[in-house]
């Protein structure tokens, strides 16, 4: 899909809210996605002692790695608009091996630059 027809597509679109997302997983256009999770490089303790863990470590499966803080109120992406389209490509291809333009009426901002969290997020288009 070239810049111009996602730029359509954004410009075309009754969303409040458009991101783009990478995910490993197969989405269909219309489907709602997943939440996504609170995750974390760093083991956090509930104690001093550094002894036992707040969020547990998961070793499988696509979140394998780091500590799970639970999951979000929505589904994580970049925030697009028709004038960021090539650098928010750039910024999530290293995420996952499917790309995803998403929408929703609702969201929240994330913690990463850039990031929001889509209340049912809907796909719109599999780049």
């Amino acid at each position: 899909m070239t810049i111009e027809e996602i730029r359509n597509l954004i410009g075309e679109t009754e969303y409040a809210y458009i991101g783009i997302r990478a995910d490993d997983r197969d989405y269909q256009i219309g489907e709602v996605m997943d939440n996504s999770h609170q995750l974390f490089q760093d083991p956090q303790y509930t104690d001093f002692e550094c002894t036992e863990l707040l969020y547990p470590y998961i070793s499988e499966g696509p979140y394998a790695g780091f500590y799970d803080g639970g999951e979000l109120d929505g589904t994580c992406a970049l925030s697009v608009s028709e004038n960021n389209i090539e650098e928010m490509l750039k910024a999530v291809r290293n995420y996952g091996e499917k790309i995803y333009l998403i929408g929703g009426d609702s969201m929240e901002y994330g913690n990463d630059v850039d990031e929001i969290i889509i209340r049912d997020a809907e796909v719109i288009a599999v780049l």
